[in-house]
């Protein structure tokens, strides 16, 4: 067998680094980890890329923008971000681990391609999940009321799963190596939105008010002339058919506990030459 005579080939082409909490209750509960996601897993994964030969996509998001003073955001604006915030260590923590492509890209020539992706939604997202589609879901669901956090003037922009996958693989398999905006430009402010998913659930949940989040950006909207551009790329799925999807997948779900169909069984004591672990 002469297979060690053969030259070192890659066994990894691409890889999508996709890890980090995205939601504020989830990274704000541990900013710790967050931060360490952002940061040495980045490391890590570009330490990779480099050894083997790979290309690296980094799914950086729209809170490089903070609470954006440039509205709609194009990927040209530095962004408006408080580096001391509750959110920082999600906000903070992508704006590093883009820095760090880039040093890679310059100083190690790490091929990199950078998403922000702006808010997505959809099927199978965690119930418990703390962003506004999954809250107000369950909400209308559960005939509970809508919370608004402040007066529900702040906007999003939302873009369903398969339109930010198709956009993510379009970036990966592009020559573009600066960042580019994933998210759809249709602009909704929070108390529309509410109203979208009362009138499509079917439900009369009252909305209620609460006091308003610290640091939650006031406008969001992408400009995406970048990635109609160069990666012929844009959202293709109307809200209102994605908002469906995910309210009949949150629908079945609540039913499936309700049924308790779901009973986790205890697993065996695991043997080990002899001796076995004890719970």
């Amino acid at each position: 067998n002469n297979a060690f005579l053969l030259p070192p080939f890659s066994v990894v082409d691409q890889i999508y680094h996709l890890a980090s909490p995205a939601s504020p209750p989830n990274y704000m509960y541990n900013p710790i980890k967050t931060l360490k996601t952002n940061t040495i897993g980045t490391l890590n994964m570009l330490g990779l890329a480099k050894r083997v030969g790979a290309r690296l996509l980094l799914a950086s998001t729209s809170e490089v923008y903070g609470d954006p003073e440039v509205h709609p955001q194009n990927e040209d604006y530095w962004g408006h971000v408080n580096p001391i915030g509750p959110r920082a260590c999600y906000d903070e923590g992508k704006r590093v681990a883009e820095t760090m492509c880039y040093a890679y890209m310059k100083q190690e020539g790490v091929e990199v391609r950078v998403a922000r992706i702006f808010n997505t939604f959809g099927p199978r997202m965690h119930m418990n999940d703390g962003r506004v589609v999954s809250n107000f879901i369950l909400q209308a669901l559960q005939g509970e009321p809508l919370t608004v956090y402040g007066p529900g003037t702040q906007t999003r922009a939302f873009q369903y799963v398969s339109d930010l996958v198709n956009g993510l693989v379009a970036l990966m398999n592009s020559n573009v190596s600066s960042p580019v905006n994933l998210g759809n430009p249709e602009e909704h402010t929070i108390l529309e939105f509410a109203q979208l998913i009362k009138k499509l659930v079917g439900d009369g949940s009252e909305i209620q008010f609460l006091s308003e989040a610290q640091d939650d950006p006031q406008k969001r909207k992408p400009d995406i002339r970048k990635a109609k551009l160069l990666l012929g790329w844009e959202p293709v799925v109307p809200l209102e058919e994605g908002l469906n999807k995910a309210i009949h997948y949150f629908r079945k779900e609540l039913e499936y506990q309700a049924n308790n169909q779901y009973i986790p069984k205890p697993k065996p004591a695991r043997m080990k030459k002899g001796r076995t672990r004890h719970n």
